[in-house]
Parts: structure tokens; C-alpha cells; sequence
């Protein structure tokens, strides 16, 4: 006699195996898990912040930016040394002072000068340490960059998760129902992450990423850019003050015109001739060099706290369960 309250084989979810539903629920928590893993780590907001950091300091950590502010540092620390070793004695001289009374004027008449020259060496040495970091990093970074792929930016890392999680839920589902064709499309699914997962090399870039955060977390802070500034303001006066204000007085002092004075200074003081020369351009490049730090800083506090290394293998460890899980499914009705 047959039942009409039941369910007939084949009929729904109440004809499935439990090993099913629980293969079935497996799949569903795995989904569940990339989503809320999505959601906790902020992913939304640290993949723009991501993506717009490294397009920003891309151009910064090339071979030729990097030579570039080490050639303007290079030429920054000789004429500091070529004015204390040089340019004070032999001016002191040309003005018939002391060393000590040239240095005396200087401190009065000049204290942007005097300031600038006495930092000079600090602020060398502290620009040269931070190009040799960021130099040090490039490999780090250039993996970093290529996240998820070179033609695919850092924005689009939160959505493949997202939606990877709410097709594993809808996979999970499927399973409840009879038949081998959802088990088939959840192992397609399973391993198609990871075959994406390792084809885009994630674990490494994701390894390298996580490097390059933890390397710069001790360096980048808002002391870093407050001092950068500082120290490029302190330049700046320096170099303003030396310009319309030192040389013109020390051109007028030894009765020589500017254009001679220029010519004296290159030929006697060639290092602080040349700094002089190219400083405000030099000083353009480490502005542009601080803003981009300074414009970045939101972008890597957002960045800072997640790493990259345990969500990318959440997505292996989940693509082999509902491998397994479809797998499973297949053989068992």
C-alpha cells in the first residue's frame, strides 16, 4: 500500500543520504567561511586601499626613481662636506676672517644656512636609508603588485572570494538533491579555485605581500612623514636664504658681480655650485617622493593589520573539501 504523506526515491532532499547531506553542509560552510573571512578582514575596503598604494608607489620603487633620488642625496652630502671642508675656509679667507668669525657670521646673518648645513648630514643619511629599504623591497613589491594578475588589480580579490563563497552555498545545496550532476559541478568548482589559486602563483604573491607589510610596518608612520618634511622645509629655507640672501651678499662683500661669483663658485666649489644648481629640482622629486607617502598613509594602516598568506590558502584548504565533498557525492548515492 503506498503512503501518500511520503517521499518517493529521487523525489527531494528527504530521498538523500546522510553522507550526502553531510558532504552537502560541508560545502555550504565553506562558503560560508570565504564570505565571513571576506567580511572580517575588511576586504572590501583593503583591496581599493591596496590597489591604489601600489599604483602610487609603483613609478616610486622603479630602478631609474630610486637612482635618481640616490644621484640628488649624493649630491646633497658633497656639497655639505664641501662647505664645511671648503667653501667656509676659503671664504673666510677671500673676506680676510678667521674660520670661526666666518662661522660666527653665518650663525647671525644666515641661521637658514647655519640649520641646513649642520642637518645636512642627518638628513642624507636618513633619505639614503630609506631608498635603500624601498630599494631592498622591489622584488616583494613587484610580486605584491602582480595581485591577483598582472591584468587584474587588487579590487577584484574580495569579489572572486565573495563570489566563489556563494557559489560553494549554492553548490552545497545542490548536493542535497539526487544524482551525480551537482557532485560533478561542485568538484568543476573546487578545483577550478585551485587551479586559479596556484596558475596565479597566489600563495607566493600572498607570502611576499605579507614580507613587504611587515618590513615597512617599523618605517612607514606619520613620524616618518613628519620628519621627511621637516627636513625637506629645513632644505628649502636653506637654499632660499643661500640664494637671494648669502651669495649676493658675499658677491657684493668681494666686489665680484653674480655671474662672477657663479663662475668663482664653480670653479673653487664645484659640489655646492651643483647643489645649488639643480636643488629645487632635486627638492620637486622628494616632495613628490614624501607626498606619495604621506597621501598613502590611510591606504597602509587599512592595509596593515590583514595578511594575504591565510586567506589564500583558506581558499586551498576550502577548494579540496568540496573536492573531496563532490568527489564523495559522485560515488555515493
Amino acid at each position: 500500500m503506498g503512503n501518500g504523506s511520503g517521499v518517493t526515491a529521487g523525489s527531494g532532499f528527504g530521498s538523500v543520504s546522510t553522507p550526502r547531506k553531510v558532504s552537502g553542509g560541508l560545502v555550504i560552510l565553506v562558503g560560508v567561511v570565504f564570505i565571513v573571512v571576506t567580511l572580517i578582514n575588511n576586504l572590501f575596503a583593503v583591496g581599493p586601499a591596496f590597489e591604489e598604494m601600489i599604483t602610487d608607489f609603483r613609478p616610486l620603487l622603479a630602478e631609474e626613481s630610486l637612482n635618481t633620488a640616490r644621484a640628488d642625496i649624493a649630491v646633497l652630502d658633497a656639497a655639505g662636506q664641501e662647505f664645511q671642508t671648503a667653501v667656509a675656509p676659503g671664504m673666510a679667507q677671500a673676506l680676510g676672517m678667521t674660520p670661526e668669525e666666518f662661522a660666527g657670521m653665518v650663525q647671525s646673518e644666515y641661521p637658514a644656512v647655519a640649520q641646513g648645513m649642520e642637518a645636512l648630514p642627518e638628513i642624507t643619511a636618513t633619505f639614503s636609508g630609506l631608498i635603500d629599504t624601498l630599494d631592498s623591497q622591489r622584488a616583494l613589491f613587484e610580486s605584491a603588485d602582480a595581485i591577483p594578475s598582472d591584468d587584474l588589480p587588487a579590487t577584484t580579490v574580495p569579489w572572486i572570494i565573495t563570489i566563489s563563497g556563494l557559489l560553494a552555498i549554492a553548490a552545497g545545496v545542490m548536493l542535497f538533491m539526487p544524482g551525480r550532476v551537482w557532485a560533478i559541478l561542485a568538484v568543476v568548482l573546487g578545483a577550478a579555485l585551485l587551479i586559479t589559486t596556484f596558475a596565479l602563483n597566489l600563495p607566493q604573491k600572498a607570502a611576499d605581500a605579507d614580507e613587504l607589510n611587515e618590513n615597512l610596518t617599523p618605517i612607514y608612520t606619520q613620524e616618518l612623514i613628519d620628519g621627511a618634511e621637516g627636513s625637506l622645509a629645513v632644505i628649502a629655507a636653506m637654499g632660499e636664504e643661500m640664494q637671494t640672501r648669502m651669495l649676493p651678499d658675499l658677491a657684493a662683500a668681494l666686489g665680484m658681480s653674480s655671474d662672477e661669483l657663479n663662475a668663482f663658485m664653480g670653479q673653487n666649489f664645484p659640489a655646492t655650485a651643483a647643489a645649488m644648481q639643480s636643488m629645487s629640482e632635486s627638492l620637486e622629486r622628494f616632495e613628490g617622493f614624501v607626498g606619495i607617502f604621506a597621501v598613502n598613509l590611510d591606504n597602509y594602516e587599512t592595509i596593515q593589520p590583514v595578511s594575504f598568506t591565510p586567506i589564500i590558502w583558506m581558499m586551498v584548504i576550502g577548494g579540496i573539501l568540496i573536492v573531496l565533498a563532490g568527489g564523495y557525492c559522485i560515488i555515493v548515492k
